[in-house]
């Protein structure tokens, strides 16, 4: 690809022909990624469109990120637990079963990964917000008579 000044020169190859197409456009195009935070309700998570411009989905979103945050802790919970499933079960189905709710544990957090990176200060404020409730109901409670508490 060949630029100069305003023109960039584009070769296109096709399959029945050969051509050069000029097209007019700035050299600089706006990035529809942003590269900081950002606080505004018009925004796109994890969907193309949604939650758009309307205050109200924007909201859902919210909520939505915040409750994958909080279930992503109560699976690491249950994870947890099942490692002391009875100790005389089927050691196949005891790493089939922690197998499995590992994998929903992942998406859940890759999930939420994704909708951080929307750069919406907000939505990182639902994600960060949903993790610390989920560990203080889940997982706080669950080592404090142990008296360890780990992340």
């Amino acid at each position: 690809m060949l630029s100069t000044k305003n023109v960039v020169v584009v070769e296109a190859w096709n399959t029945t022909t050969t051509q050069t197409q000029t097209q007019s456009q700035p050299l600089h195009r706006p990035s529809l990624i942003h590269p900081t935070f950002y606080w505004s309700y018009n925004c796109e998570v994890l969907f193309p469109g949604w939650p758009g411009s309307n205050r109200a989905m924007y909201a859902l979103a919210l909520i939505f990120v915040f409750f994958l945050a909080f279930f992503a802790e109560w699976l690491v919970r249950c994870s947890d637990a099942a490692s002391n499933v009875k100790p005389g079960a089927d050691k196949l189905a005891k790493v089939a079963f922690r197998t499995a709710m590992y994998a929903v544990k992942s998406g859940f957090s890759y999930l939420v990964i994704l909708a951080v990176v929307s750069f919406n200060g907000g939505i990182f404020l639902a994600a960060v917000l949903g993790h610390a409730f989920g560990f203080v109901v889940f997982r706080g409670r669950a080592f404090r008579s142990v008296g360890r508490v780990d992340g």
